[in-house]
């Protein structure tokens, strides 16, 4: 399929399962959760992806209709706010979190 999917997908490392897990939120209905999965985050992006587009192919073979996307809010952030502050900001939020949990273990 050509056209980009526009479905969410959460991607999560398991310790008991030693990969990473895939979510398709907007498929929970039609899908075992967790979905798909890898033995590393680009193969699970990819099986996930590769997963989407299956379903989106059955659905149009048997002329059923898909889930609508989820559309993320972007009305929570500022105009004019770049990518890369966005980044910078999910990571320095990331650095603190990591500290915290340091600190509390270590405790």
């Amino acid at each position: 399929m050509n056209q980009p999917t526009r479905y969410s997908m959460l991607i999560e490392w398991s310790d008991r399962d030693q990969a990473y897990l895939v979510t398709l939120p907007e498929w929970a209905d039609r899908l075992a959760m967790p979905a798909t999965h890898g033995a590393t985050y680009a193969e699970a992006a990819t099986s996930g992806q590769e997963l989407l587009e299956m379903m989106l192919v059955d659905a149009k073979e048997r002329n059923r209709p898909t889930p609508a996307p989820a559309v993320f809010d972007t009305h929570g952030y500022e105009p004019g706010e770049t990518t890369e502050a966005i980044i910078r900001e999910t990571q320095t939020l990331a650095l603190e979190i990591e500290r915290e949990d340091h600190t509390i273990t270590s405790a």
